[in-house]
């Protein structure tokens, strides 16, 4: 859980301070199909973040049913424009609904 902890608070914190960043976690959701060299790397993205959600999962650090698909909502919803501490208690309380003890 660490990891993942680690990942989002380097996520949110450049998607706070770089616009180009911002702008690629808004077009997470954006149809790469058209665009192979971006389907490669959303998908080598993709593989990694999978491999991250299982093993905290197998920690029984992560809820059994988090998926990929919830990490890349949370990713879209992050509150980048808001000062650090408001993006800290974001995390905080984001993290505290998908642990499972």
């Amino acid at each position: 859980m660490a990891e993942l902890t680690g990942f989002l608070n380097r996520v949110m914190d450049t998607v706070a301070h770089n616009r180009a960043v911002k702008a690629a976690a808004h077009a997470l959701s954006a149809d790469h199909t058209a665009h192979p060299a971006m389907q490669a790397v959303e998908t080598r993205v993709t593989q990694a973040l999978g491999r991250l959600i299982r093993s905290a999962q197998a920690q029984g650090a992560l809820r059994a049913d988090f998926t990929l698909d919830d990490l890349y909502l949370m990713l879209s919803t992050l509150p980048a424009d808001q000062p650090p501490t408001a993006r800290a208690r974001w995390l905080a309380l984001l993290l505290t609904g998908l642990t499972t003890r």
